[in-house]
């Protein structure tokens, strides 16, 4: 499934999208965290279809997933 970086994190990886192949959320932190330097010291949350997601969700790779870095603002 193809997974939407943005801020730091599509900085980190030079991309805005990567491809990981993932079952569950946690699986695709796992993939997203060997893919991306630097990523798993990072505080960030994964989206899935426009709401935080926790790591037991389950994907079938239809769904819009993306790496969020922390977002600072009033």
């Amino acid at each position: 499934m193809e997974v939407k970086l943005f801020g730091m994190i599509a900085e980190k990886a030079g991309a805005e999208t990567i491809a990981v192949a993932a079952t569950t959320v946690r699986e695709l932190r796992l993939a997203a965290e060997a893919r991306i330097d630097g990523l798993a010291a990072m505080s960030y949350a994964i989206a899935v279809d426009r709401r935080i997601a926790d790591d037991a969700l389950k994907l079938d790779g239809n769904e819009e997933v993306a790496l969020l870095p922390p977002f600072a603002g009033g």
